[in-house]
């Protein structure tokens, strides 16, 4: 157990909060029935500190009419926590605009009415922390709310550091069953927090965990180094770092404006907050934007990896920068590839509900030049960089491009500006240049400007900020990308040299274009001559088929499903024939609808084509149909081959393996390894397999990196590295396991021996007198310490599972595999039983056992487990104790008793908070003597079994006393027995008398949930108070009293205002 509590997390955490000037206060400053508190407890909202507020910010407007503004901004207009959010975002960045009334002049007035300010010290902010909630079904506390003029906008989940299962994966699960219980209280959420107190993560309420992301950058947006005192007065946590950054009140309120966006979709909103590297990128860019307007013209570049966000930062981008009062409502071009007009960068503006207003697709070059020549100000359009070339008149000419504007504030975006796309970029640079001559030109990008392009830069500037490879997979951003060669032999056909090979590689990988069409068939030929051999994709087939059945089955137990992988061919009819020869081995994978099948085939065509080609060319909305298909992680589609489309502008977060049997190289290579660099659940990695001969081009491509990309290598790392891993940590968990000889029980020739392994080696793992291990100097129990290295093991077995040099480790990894996912049930069991949530990686772990290699099978019951009867209370004999006693598991035996009167003691007494959380106290006081290794487990078992009689004896207890007290009665017989030296002074019996007292109290007032009603709540305590004073209830005694007794009454006011309804009705 962890020796920091949680509370001092909390107040660690408010004082932070509160250098950066948010008020700290307790929950119960502001419980209902408080001064300028909460009216329900079903709400976190405080009404009246909004209206105050309010009051400030609109002076103008009559006081009635903001009154009828707060009610119609706090009534909730659906249910659905998501939409709340989006409509209160809207309302709190943009203002109110739903009352109209006649002023004192007789005038209509419709104003916007605002709830909160830009300036951080027009606003009230606070820290609350305990902040208890609760509904007929359910209550909580959270940790610490953040308010902003009374609107709870950022919620945070802190678990302790050291202890047991309390990680991030924890505090996020947590925050979802809050969620779930409570949607409402999200609504005006923009930001939660979870913190294992290391650990620190951000997102929103609906963000999946795998993208909450950490603040680890300084106030210029440089890395911070975070687990090491860098202060007298600091820690080094990241949980500092992120509260200094994203709840500095000048930041906050930037990111609550301008760097929170909404999509919306046919199935709902998509809500995405940007993570510290697009935040800082933004706003450089659109400082270098306003000055260079004024001079130059060059903004600069963005180099963000690929997979980071960088359609986001683009979304973003122009966002903010169409608010500078200096660009005067520019007009925006967005220039893409020639391919991608239609990709996803587009879809990313279409669907933002950030955005100003909506962009425009500029389809032709007449279309550009008459939306460009007629507008003034404001506009987005998208368009390719081909729409600035001259006519056929104007080449013949010789003429200049044409002027289309002359205005300054025009701002062109240019997505990826490389030579290699563009063809000619110095030519149309120069049409740009003609066209729209005062225009202020930003270039994003996913790879660097290689040195052969720095007339690039020339024409953009220099780069604004750089986001590598490294840091993006540091941050959690991306994930890694292994390389593994497969290289299968290619035979040059009669008359090819390897030189026609690599020119017509390089002429591939171009793509087509009319003017260049002869050569480019002419370089298809001679690829499908050597790639294309019939032995050669006959051999590719089998071998992607065996190598995909490995990798989706070891993906599973991190993403919950195969995941999907995409074939890159090298020309349209290899990619044809490579179909035919995969459904030739695995028929049932083929489908002659786009809408069903486990393999598609996407390339564009034309009625021209021939077959085998042609059967493969579709519609354009036929093709975005699989493509919509690959990225539903649970559609059966699993496998695309692509020869051209989806190697850029496409994200589906599912990709985790791509094949390659196309010789790529420079910007496009990483383009296209991007595609699975995308972070999807617990994907550990993305795996790039090479069947063309890649290494040289991949080391190229990287020399244009950072010096940190090129020595760690987070793309492009070879899968021996995994596979050597995999051995070293298998080594490593031969080592911790040696206490527990598996091999030999294995070997035994007794029935189920891999079964009788697993629960051996899992209880041998578990048991508190099995040695710890020391790990960088700090000790670490067994169990912790192997579930680490099982992790490490099964993610690189994901990785290098195909590699023929770990087969004869195999049923070691797999039965590693299996004990890890039987040591998870006993930690989800736990968790039920106490009523905790259990993480996604937990989870994702149970969604499939690795029974295969182990012949284990489904273990649901952890009673059976232990090899124990499945018992209630009234079986818990001495018999049972005996038996228990002698289990060849000990552990799952104490596991099962204390999940059993875990669940037994909150039923037994449902009605009694106080002896709830006797005999929770009770339970977690033994468990921790046990793993702390003070009783041993015999000792364990019998305590165990003696607390499950007096749960027994929880039913009849009220039987005690004459009269029999009734359940309600009890639990305030118990409230006011908590405090042991009122027992004494005044024995059981007044005792009994107060609290049939009380329940009457309680029948006679409460009538309505109570809980929203102030007037009812101060007659209730007065009312108790009386009633203690009646009966001369020790006075010193009287305050904890009155509050154990109210939170009983709040717990039971709720059943009562519903049987007094149900009878009223």
């Amino acid at each position: 157990m962890s020796i920091i509590p949680e509370s001092e997390w909390e107040q660690f955490t408010v004082e932070r909060l509160a250098e950066h000037n948010w008020q700290p206060l307790k929950g119960q400053e502001i419980a209902p029935g408080t001064e300028r508190g909460r009216v329900s407890w079903e709400d976190l909202v405080l009404p009246e500190r909004l209206l105050s507020v309010m009051r400030e910010l609109n002076r103008g407007v009559p006081h009635e009419y903001l009154v009828q503004a707060r009610a119609a901004i706090l009534a909730p207009q659906s249910q659905d926590p998501m939409a709340e959010n989006y409509r209160l975002h809207q309302i709190v960045t943009r203002g109110y605009r739903g009352i109209t009334y006649i002023d004192h002049n007789g005038i209509e007035q419709t104003p916007t009415i605002r709830v909160a300010s830009t300036r951080p010290d027009e606003n009230e902010l606070l820290a609350v922390r305990q902040v208890t909630i609760r509904s007929r079904e359910h209550e909580r506390r959270f940790d610490v709310v953040l308010y902003l003029n009374g609107l709870p906008v950022a919620i945070f989940e802190l678990k302790q550091a050291g202890a047991a299962g309390a990680t991030v994966s924890a505090a996020h699960a947590q925050l979802r069953t809050y969620l779930r219980e409570f949607p409402m209280a999200f609504r005006f959420a923009v930001v939660t927090v979870i913190s294992d107190g290391l650990t620190a993560r951000y997102g929103t309420p609906f963000t999946p965990l795998e993208h909450y992301a950490p603040w680890n950058v300084d106030d210029d947006g440089k890395p911070v180094e975070t687990g090491k005192p860098v202060e007298d007065d600091d820690l080094g946590v990241e949980l500092e770092s992120l509260i200094d950054g994203v709840f500095n009140t000048e930041r906050f309120v930037q990111l609550q404006h301008n760097f929170v966006a909404y999509d919306a979709g046919a199935d709902g909103y998509v809500k995405r907050i940007a993570k510290p590297h697009q935040y800082f990128a933004v706003t450089k860019a659109v400082g270098n934007t306003v000055v260079a307007a004024e001079s130059t013209g060059k903004a600069g570049v963005v180099w963000h990896t690929q997979g980071s966000g960088k359609s986001m930062e683009m979304e973003l981008y122009a966002h903010l920068v169409a608010k500078q009062p200096k660009l005067k409502n520019p007009t925006i071009i967005v220039v893409t590839d020639r391919r991608d007009l239609d990709g996803q960068l587009f879809d990313t503006f279409n669907r933002s509900r950030l955005l100003g207003e909506s962009p425009v697709k500029i389809g032709t070059r007449d279309e550009l030049r008459h939306e460009l020549a007629d507008r003034t100000t404001g506009g987005i359009y998208f368009t390719t960089l081909q729409k600035f070339g001259r006519t056929k008149e104007e080449r013949e000419a010789g003429a200049d491009h044409p002027l289309l504007t002359d205005r300054r504030n025009v701002i062109v975006i240019v997505d990826e500006a490389h030579r290699s796309h563009y063809d000619d970029l110095d030519g149309y640079a120069r049409h740009l240049a003609d066209a729209v001559p005062n225009a202020t030109l930003i270039a994003f990008t996913g790879t660097p400007i290689s040195s052969a392009e720095r007339n690039t830069r020339d024409v953009f500037g220099p780069y604004i900020d750089i986001y590598d490879l490294t840091r993006a997979v540091d941050d959690g951003a991306t994930v890694p990308v292994y390389f593994e060669p497969r290289l299968i032999k290619v035979s040059l056909a009669e008359q090819i040299t390897e030189d026609d090979l690599d020119r017509a590689a390089d002429e591939a990988t171009r793509g087509l274009d009319d003017v260049e069409r002869a050569q480019i068939e002419k370089s298809v030929a001679v690829i499908n001559a050597v790639y294309g051999a019939p032995q050669r994709l006959k051999a590719l087939a089998a071998d992607i088929v065996a190598h995909w059945e490995t990798r989706m089955a070891a993906m599973v137990p991190f993403i919950e499903t195969s995941g999907k992988a995409l074939v890159v061919g090298a020309t349209r009819d290899i990619c044809a024939r490579l179909y035919d020869e995969i459904i030739a081995l695995k028929p049932d994978w083929h489908n002659d609808s786009e809408s069903e099948g486990v393999i598609k085939v996407i390339y564009s065509g034309s009625a021209k084509d021939q077959e085998p080609i042609s059967r493969h060319v579709r519609r354009d909305a036929q093709n975005k149909a699989i493509q919509k298909r690959l990225k539903d992680p649970d559609d059966p589609l699993r496998i695309v081959i692509v020869k051209d489309m989806l190697l850029t502008g496409f994200d589906a977060p599912p990709l985790h393996t791509l094949y390659l049997d196309r010789p790529l190289k420079g910007a496009l290579l990483m383009q296209t390894l991007a595609r699975v660099n995308r972070t999807f659940r617990g994907k550990p990695a993305g795996l790039l397999v090479a069947y063309a001969p890649l290494a040289e081009n991949l080391n190229a491509a990287l020399a244009e990196y950072t010096d940190t990309d090129q020595q760690t290598r987070p793309v492009g790392k070879r899968i021996d590295e995994a596979a050597g891993l995999a051995r070293e940590t298998l080594a490593q968990i031969d080592t911790l396991c040696a206490g527990y000889d598996w091999r030999a029980v294995v070997g035994s020739g007794r029935n189920n021996p891999w079964m009788r392994a697993t629960q051996g080696l899992a209880n041998h793992l578990l048991a508190p007198d099995t040695p710890g291990v020391e790990v960088d100097g700090q000790p670490k129990p067994a169990a912790l310490r192997f579930r680490e290295l099982a992790a490490t093991l099964a993610r690189a077995w994901a990785l290098a599972g195909g590699d023929h040099t770990l087969a004869e480790l195999r049923p070691d990894i797999k039965f590693y595999a299996e004990v890890r996912v039987w040591m998870g049930k006993i930690e989800a069991n736990r968790r039920q039983a106490e009523g905790k949530p259990i993480p996604d990686d937990i989870r994702r772990l149970l969604s499939r056992l690795v029974a295969d290699s182990t012949a284990s099978g489904e273990v649901v019951d952890i009673y059976a487990a232990a090899g124990l009867p499945t018992p209630s209370l009234n079986d818990l004999t001495p018999e049972f104790e005996a038996t228990a006693r002698a289990a060849a598991n000990p552990h799952l035996a104490i596991e099962a008793l204390r999940a059993t009167l875990t669940g037994e003691s909150r039923r037994a007494t449902r009605n009694s908070l106080v002896r709830q959380r006797a005999f929770s106290d009770r339970i977690t006081e033994l468990m921790r003597r046990y793993t702390n290794q003070q009783v041993t487990s015999a000792e364990v078992i019998a305590e165990l079994i003696a607390m499950a009689h007096d749960i027994a004896a929880e039913g009849s207890r009220g039987q005690n006393f004459n009269p029999p007290l009734s359940d309600d009665e009890l639990a305030f017989f118990d409230a006011v027995a908590a405090n042991k030296s009122a027992v004494e002074l005044q024995g059981n019996d007044v005792l009994a008398d107060i609290a049939r007292e009380l329940v009457h109290i309680m029948q006679r007032d409460t009538k309505y949930d109570w809980t929203v009603r102030d007037d009812v709540r101060a007659k209730l305590r007065s009312s108790v108070k009386r009633v203690l004073v009646k009966f001369k209830y020790p006075p010193d005694k009287q305050p904890e009293a009155i509050k154990i007794v109210i939170e009983q009454m709040e717990a039971l006011a709720p059943g009562y205002a519903e049987r007094h309804a149900a009878l009223s009705s």
